[in-house]
């Protein structure tokens, strides 16, 4: 009976040993787009005050430039690092007229507009002062791709797509 179990052992260790692998893959691609996902947060938060705050310092204009888009994309490059390949959104909404600028760095690909502020329950949003004004309402989108570990490790070669807006009501 037990010269007849003589390869169960190893057999079933490597089934245990490939579930192990795959879950140490699947629990590191998860801390890897969460690290990721949270430095898109901070970054297009701060892109976005950046908007909302150059308004009060360059001559209450509220509009926004290409030359503006193209301050905040240097600025988006500092805070994000080594990260060479990521695209921006800036979107603006001001008196009722919707502005978009998309930027794309080193011919990465364009954010989707899934949360654009063309959306009529954002236009809802738009507080209105005691005069009856509507202020203004900024958004920033930054998108990066990012290595999928776990379906590489599965044979699958793809990458995810992972984005982060930031909205916000000007002065």
């Amino acid at each position: 009976m037990r010269n007849n179990q003589r390869g169960v052992f190893a057999i079933e260790m490597a089934f245990v040993m490939f579930f192990l692998a795959a879950l140490l893959f699947f629990t590191g691609d998860i801390a890897y787009k969460l690290f990721n996902r949270g430095n898109l947060d901070r970054a297009s938060y701060s892109l976005v005050n950046i908007a909302k705050e150059r308004s009060r310092f360059y001559g209450k204009r509220l509009e926004l430039s290409q030359q503006d888009v193209n301050g905040l994309e240097t600025i988006a490059k500092r805070l994000l690092g080594d990260r060479n390949h990521f695209g921006l959104r800036v979107e603006s909404l001001i008196n009722g007229k919707y502005q978009e600028f998309n930027n794309t760095v080193d011919s990465s690909t364009a954010c989707s507009s899934i949360d654009s502020l063309t959306n009529q329950k954002k236009e809802e949003l738009v507080p209105v002062s005691l005069q009856g004004k509507k202020f203004p309402l900024y958004q920033v989108t930054l998108c990066y791709s990012v290595d999928n570990w776990f379906d590489r490790f599965m044979g699958k070669n793809k990458n995810s797509n992972l984005h982060s807006s930031s909205v916000i009501v000007g002065r």
